[in-house]
């Protein structure tokens, strides 16, 4: 990728990190799966993070992965030059859901969405949330990616199972410290 700026599409519903914002997102990454071989690429409206593995047994260095920390969910979208391509037409926008970034921005009477921001949803999807159910505010993308880790690995580590009652302790961050 190389590019030092960045670069926004159709608003702020995706963007392609800058190299400072791919530095500090692909640390963050790689703490979170534990990793070192991780190349972040950008994120959308949405707050999923796009990014590569470089030395991945079953997908190519080219694969662009997609992260929802809202629910957990990662998997293989399509190569990075799909993405590239998908980003100079502008057809991006249509893969991470314009139409419901414009109804938020409608909603909310914001203009744009500033690259490192994100709208999530106003509680986590593991936490029993409604991804449909998004906050008023934009939000930092770092910070939320890694509150929603931090808060994915106390569950886990309580031995949580999906459709329990959330312990108080998840939140607790005298415990956690």
């Amino acid at each position: 990728m190389g590019s030092t700026q960045g670069q926004v599409v159709a608003n702020g519903a995706f963007a392609l990190f800058s190299r400072r914002r791919v530095d500090d997102m692909s640390e963050l990454l790689e703490s979170i799966f534990g990793r070192d071989d991780i190349t972040a690429v950008g994120a959308d409206w949405r707050g999923i993070v796009y990014f590569t593995l470089d030395d991945d047994e079953e997908l190519a260095p080219d694969t662009v992965v997609g992260f929802d920390p809202s629910s957990g969910a990662s998997g293989p979208l399509a190569t990075l030059d799909e993405v590239l391509a998908a980003v100079r037409d502008g057809e991006i926008a249509e893969a991470v859901d314009v139409s419901g970034f414009d109804a938020w921005r409608v909603a909310t009477g914001t203009r744009e969405l500033a690259m490192g921001d994100c709208v999530p949803p106003l509680v986590l999807e593991f936490l029993g949330g409604d991804p449909a159910e998004r906050a008023d505010e934009p939000q930092d993308l770092i910070t939320y990616v890694a509150v929603a880790a931090a808060l994915m690995g106390r569950l886990e580590a309580l031995g949580v199972q999906p459709g329990d009652e959330i312990p108080p302790e998840v939140f607790d961050d005298e415990r956690w410290s």
